[in-house]
């Protein structure tokens, strides 16, 4: 009875039969479930009436595709505007000139000055003029550096506006439509990544000094049922479950084209 107890006690907590050499002992009835890599609630930046969202649930999406977007046509010609006035050449052009001319004018007064031909008010007045213009080009210069600058600031203020995905993956849930109010304290819709998944297996204490970054494993999928995929393990947890002797291993499995499925359970063997 003793010894039977003991087997009991050893099937309960998960951990390795007596003699285990490796990690690999510890694989046989491990808890082993496949889940994506990570889940994005997708909220936009700003408030506002959504325009259109872009996506369907179960559709696939790459990094940076449209979700949605809010109703921006304010924004839009806010930006033509301001991208009019960068590009704008005439005001520089003539304000140019105009300093040209007057610099021109004080240089030929200077050099009368010096023949005694022309009175030094006349010189100064010129010079004055020339100054004045050369500011002016030099203030035409700057709004237009600075109109460009405003093109950059509203077209960050339009990107605030469209929704994009994070990451490659899967659309699992669209929470609103078209022409309902969005805001960032409430998603537009969830993307699941699920290439690669993210594979959590339970191990025993016993098990912990064994485990390695780097190790590969085999996952067998259970659910639908599929053949042995090789895993690599990313992280193990720094401090074990006081209550069930346990700590969390998670393994990176990668999953091309989405065949498999994220919430599967699995079996698992590690490679020695």
């Amino acid at each position: 009875m003793r010894a039977a107890f003991r087997v009991l006690c050893v099937l309960l907590s998960g951990a390795a039969p007596t003699g285990a050499a490796g990690l690999k002992d510890f694989g046989p009835g491990a808890s082993c479930l496949i889940g994506p890599n990570h889940s994005y609630k997708l909220a936009m930046a700003t408030a506002g009436a959504l325009a259109m969202v872009a996506v369907e649930r179960s559709d696939k999406v790459r990094k940076g595709d449209v979700i949605a977007q809010l109703e921006s046509g304010v924004e839009q010609a806010q930006l033509e505007a301001a991208r009019v006035r960068a590009a704008a050449e005439t005001q520089i052009r003539l304000k140019k000139a105009v300093a040209d001319s007057t610099a021109a004018k004080a240089e030929r007064l200077g050099r009368l000055r010096e023949q005694a031909i022309a009175n030094q008010q006349s010189l100064d007045d010129a010079q004055t003029g020339a100054n004045a213009a050369k500011a002016d080009h030099e203030q035409a210069l700057l709004e237009r550096t600075l109109a460009t600058l405003d093109v950059r600031r509203l077209e960050a203020t339009l990107e605030r506006r469209i929704l994009r995905a994070p990451a490659d993956g899967v659309i699992t849930a669209v929470d609103l439509h078209a022409g309902e109010y969005a805001d960032p304290a409430n998603a537009v819709a969830t993307l699941t990544e699920i290439d690669p998944l993210r594979v959590d297996v339970y191990l025993p204490a016993a098990a912990y000094p064994l485990v390695k970054r780097g190790d590969r494993a085999m996952i067998t999928p259970r659910d639908p049922e599929a053949a042995p995929r090789a895993a690599e393990i990313i992280t193990r947890d720094p401090q074990i479950d006081a209550s069930s002797g346990l700590f969390l291993v998670q393994l990176r499995l990668p999953n091309p084209e989405g065949a498999l499925p994220a919430g599967v359970r699995c079996s698992v063997e590690f490679v020695p």
